[in-house]
């Protein structure tokens, strides 16, 4: 099993990471346009699709707005990944300085090429986030 953590500052208030993050049904540019789709309620699934394919399902474990949310990771955007067993994703806000948050990802229990994906790709896909929160859009 494997843990992929990734930590980035990104200049906005806690509130509008938490919604570049958890707004439903909204496409997401720094996730190549997918949306997720959840009440975000405690036990409440939710469901990540990308150019209308699921990308991952999950249920939300815990949640504490703005600050905390943690559901399991049921990687379904490859065939090959399928039938992999689903991890945890955890999403950690906490501000860091005057207008700054710090944003901890983290991604535990994949296997195989989920685990190789999440790894590879979990850096590139906040630093898209930072740039998109940081341009205007999570303001």
């Amino acid at each position: 099993m494997s843990e992929t953590v990734f930590r980035v500052r990104i200049r906005c208030t806690p509130e509008a990471l938490w919604g570049a993050l958890t707004d439903t049904d909204v496409p997401r540019p720094w996730m190549d346009g997918g949306t997720v789709h959840s009440s975000w309620a405690p036990e409440a699934a939710y469901e990540m699709r990308a150019a209308g394919s699921e990308v991952a399902l999950g249920h939300v474990v815990a949640i504490d707005p703005p600050r905390r949310l943690k559901a399991t990771f049921d990687p379904r955007w490859d065939p090959a990944v399928v039938n992999e067993p689903p991890g945890t994703l955890e999403y950690l806000i906490e501000a860091a300085e005057e207008g700054v948050c710090e944003l901890t990802v983290r991604i535990a229990g994949l296997r195989g090429a989920s685990a190789a994906r999440v790894e590879r790709d979990t850096p590139g896909t906040y630093a898209r986030l930072k740039e998109w929160v940081e341009g205007g859009a999570g303001r």
